[in-house]
Formats: C-alpha cells, structure tokens, sequence
C-alpha cells in the first residue's frame, strides 16, 4: 500500500475518533446532565454509566476505523497500484 495513503489514513482515524470523542461527551453530558466517566472513576460514577460509556465509545470508535480502512484499500484500487497488504483469497 501507499505510504501517503497509510498515513493519511492513521490521521483521519485519529482526527475522527478524536472528534467523535468529543461530540459523544457532549451528548453524553446533554443527555445525562453528567461529565462522562473518566480513567478513574470514582465511587461516585455507577458501574452502568461506566460500563455504557465504554461501549458506546469503543463501538463509534471500531466504526471509523473500519470505515477509514475501506476507504484507504479502495483509493488504493483507484489509484492501480495492485501491493495491498489484504491477502488474495
């Protein structure tokens, strides 16, 4: 693969899960009233607000990463350079 295609591909994801972090927490603190849960949460937060937060952000998260692969393997195939890292199936 493109090296110029790798590494705009790591920033975008990094640049969209950065940005998703932070429109989630807004919607977070919207919805609930609260900040969302830290690194170390206290024993104030509750095990659900926790456990909720870490799924949600874990999912959005796993989402733009894989829609920016795609993405990446598909400029790829645009651009003909046939050297993806994908194996041949």
């Amino acid at each position: 693969m493109n090296p110029l295609i790798k590494i705009a591909g790591t920033a975008t994801s990094l640049g969209g899960v950065a940005l998703a972090n932070k429109v989630l927490s807004a919607t977070w603190t919207k919805i609930t009233g609260n900040q969302p849960p830290e690194n170390n949460p206290d024993e104030d937060e509750r095990w659900r607000d926790i456990i909720l937060w870490s799924l949600i952000t874990g999912l959005v998260g796993t989402i733009i990463k894989v829609a920016v692969t795609r993405a990446q393997y598909q400029l790829e195939a645009k651009s003909g350079d046939k050297t993806t890292d994908q194996a041949e199936i």
